[in-house]
């Protein structure tokens, strides 16, 4: 369903096509107001717009004038021009705009609405073209590295794939990782000169070595690498032979490769880069752990030292300490708690817990570990969002300022469960208020300005933008603003014909209607007999 803005500078016409046409058999959905270029515009940057209709002759701007400045700044709004002059000049000065049509005034109703329908139907068309299954595939294929790299980075920091999904992602971009087949992992750290660079000449340098990179692995091996946060690349690398090759044998050749990159990177680029090597797993397995135990392994034995390359196999020892995988996968508790998305952080804290009591249920630095990580998450939203911890969690702030006494997973678990659920209700429970107060604004400047209110005044006074205040005050009300201030309208143009003297085209002015006709086929649509005869019974 569409949105439609109708602009003309003759207040009764606009009301009465934007209120008595079945708009909504044609796809419009919301129908927007203007009496000026100005204000037409004013409310094409506050919402998006799909289709005008707009009068040419209007005081200011013109409506040729008006879409002129449409298609500068929305190309795909569709424009519908109405014009009391049957003047070849202006047809062809509204072909030249690019107008869907051009109607003369007084335009039958079937007219505009078959107007709106032709343009509502070019604009079905023209984005069904832009989301095709075509343009969607050429748009991948440009796309192709950037996408291949996101996968391959959300894979190095633990995002899971069923073998299913990940098989389908690499298949849709047109890569030939083999599912279970061996791999290894390389980080490469570029050092010295090309420290020394601009950004540009940097960027270029780092394309530069991938592709010779490439170059010397590309007839053995396939490549895929991405930029990780620190500024390594990191290269997944899987033997072209379709026979399973020994670690040894591919570390071995793997070494060969990376010694002939250091080499060939010094010679031609001027620069040193230092790599780390790890083993071989089945392709996706554990690659979040072998890019971690690489990382580890290039601060602890490589650290500042330039230019070397490692080869790492061993496995972690027995009894070594490790972080918890879970609670630093993304997306991190820090996103979530400020996305306000409690299903995903229930469904996070639930693998947190499993992993803690299945690798470390005895460490009670695992415990400390989960638990501040949950109170800075926490302590960030909460003042982000103008609380106070305090006010949120009640008794169970005291177990902040005593500092953690927990000595169980369960202990732990449990109190994250109710400061949760303390925090979730709280923020649920401020949306109601900030929403139902925002109705109660709405009401209230409808009942003081009821002559001159409209959708883009009140979300001008409210301080919201139209289409989401329209959105909520039907939510909340289930009632559209425009209904609510004509059902006002109608009802204090029905108290005052009860209870007060003034003329019949007095009281259409006070509530609004500037064309006392148009006030009494609006009340009689409503009541059933006109305002005359309603004050006579």
């Amino acid at each position: 369903m569409y949105q439609l803005l109708i602009v003309d500078d003759q207040p009764d016409l606009v009301e009465d096509l934007a209120s008595n046409l079945p708009w909504q058999s044609v796809g419009i959905a919301t129908v927007y107001q203007a009496h000026s270029a100005a204000e037409a515009l004013e409310i094409m940057n506050a919402t998006p717009i799909d289709i005008v209709i707009t009068d040419i002759h209007m005081p200011g701007q013109s409506g040729l004038d008006l879409i002129a400045q449409i298609r500068a700044s929305w190309s795909n709004v569709k424009c519908i021009l109405l014009s009391g002059y049957n003047d070849f000049e202006y047809a062809q000065r509204a072909l030249q705009h690019q107008a869907t049509d051009y109607l003369l005034k007084p335009a039958e109703d079937e007219d505009l609405l078959q107007a709106v329908k032709k343009a509502a139907g070019q604009l079905e068309e023209h984005w069904q073209a832009i989301s095709s299954h075509h343009s969607a595939l050429h748009s991948l294929k440009d796309n192709l590295p950037i996408l291949r790299s996101h996968l391959l980075l959300s894979l190095l920091q633990g995002e899971a794939f069923t073998s299913e999904k990940l098989a389908e992602k690499l298949d849709m971009l047109d890569f030939s990782f083999t599912m279970n087949e061996p791999y290894g992992l390389m980080l490469l750290r570029m050092e010295d000169y090309f420290y020394e660079q601009t950004e540009r000449d940097s960027a270029l340098l780092e394309y530069a070595v991938c592709n010779i990179a490439e170059e010397i692995f590309s007839e053995e091996y396939k490549l895929w690498h991405t930029k990780d946060g620190h500024g390594y690349y990191v290269f997944v690398i899987m033997s072209k032979a379709d026979a399973r090759q020994e670690q040894a044998q591919l570390l071995h050749q793997m070494e060969q490769k990376a010694a002939q990159l250091q080499h060939y990177v010094k010679l031609y680029l001027k620069g040193t880069v230092s790599l780390v090597l790890t083993k071989q797993d089945a392709f996706p397995l554990a690659m979040h752990e072998t890019y971690d135990f690489s990382l580890i392994n290039f601060r602890q034995r490589i650290g500042s030292e330039r230019g070397f390359l490692l080869t790492v196999t061993e496995e972690a020892k027995h009894g070594e300490a490790n972080s918890l995988s879970h609670l630093y996968n993304p997306p991190l508790f820090i996103h979530l708690f400020e996305a306000g998305q409690w299903d995903a952080i229930e469904e996070k804290l639930r693998l947190v817990f499993e992993e803690l009591e299945l690798k470390w249920g005895e460490s009670h630095e695992h415990i400390l570990e989960t638990y501040f990580m949950i109170v800075s998450s926490l302590s960030f939203s909460i003042h982000k969002n103008k609380l106070w911890m305090a006010d949120i969690m009640g008794a169970d702030f005291n177990q902040l300022l005593s500092g953690p006494h927990f000595h169980t997973i369960k202990q732990l678990r449990s109190w994250t469960e109710s400061i949760l659920a303390a925090y979730r209700s709280h923020m649920s429970s401020r949306v109601q208020h900030s929403r139902s107060s925002t109705v109660q604004k709405v009401q209230e400047y409808v009942s003081g300005h009821l002559e001159d209110a409209s959708l883009q005044s009140i979300a001008a006074h409210v301080f919201l933008n139209p289409s989401y205040l329209s959105k909520i005050y039907k939510l909340e009300t289930g009632e559209g603003i425009s209904e609510y201030i004509s059902r006002l309208k109608m009802e204090t143009a029905a108290h005052m014909l009860r209870t007060a003297p003034d003329k019949i085209y007095e009281i259409a002015a006070k509530v609004g209607y500037l064309k006392t006709s148009y006030f009494i086929k609006v009340f009689k649509d409503r009541y059933g007999i006109t305002p005359q005869e309603f004050r006579d019974r």
